[in-house]
């Protein structure tokens, strides 16, 4: 049983290992960012995107290949993702990286630190794709007025 003064230090200790978030993520907070001028992220399918980001799908329609960019998997954006756009629990995903890295029929995407950082290289890397939080999404609004990161 915690005790009143135990509670906050266990909150702060959850939101520092990046186990809890400090706002909650869900589907409407999450969008896609594609580097890619022929590719409208609305237009995609979950069917798509799970097959693209479970890297089965490797290039676009205009035959650019697919890079993918990913936050670590107990990031509370990327089990949203998963959960919420993909349909899938992450550890779903990770076991289909896991399948391809041992078989050595494919690459796993590029995990990135945090959602700024995912951003930049997506916005440099031609063909990439990943995911952020919408701008509407308090995490995002700290970011943009450098109060703080977007990881927990």
């Amino acid at each position: 049983m915690l005790t009143r003064r135990a509670a906050p230090a266990l909150v702060c200790m959850l939101l520092s290992l990046g186990l809890v978030a400090p706002y909650p993520v869900f589907a409407d907070d999450v969008q896609l960012v594609i580097n890619n001028e022929h590719i409208d992220p609305k237009q995609l399918t979950t069917t798509e995107l799970r097959a693209i980001f479970s890297m089965r799908k490797r290039n676009w329609q205009d035959n650019t290949a697919i890079r993918v960019f990913v936050l670590p998997d107990n990031h509370p954006l990327h089990k949203a993702f998963c959960k919420s756009v993909l349909k899938v629990y992450p550890y779903v995903l990770r076991e289909q990286w896991d399948r391809i890295i041992f078989s050595g029929t494919g690459t796993p995407p590029t995990i990135l630190e945090n959602v700024e950082q995912l951003r930049r290289t997506v916005a440099a890397t031609p063909g990439a794709i990943g995911y952020a939080y919408n701008p509407d999404h308090p995490s995002s609004r700290q970011t943009a007025q450098g109060k703080s990161e977007d990881t927990p």
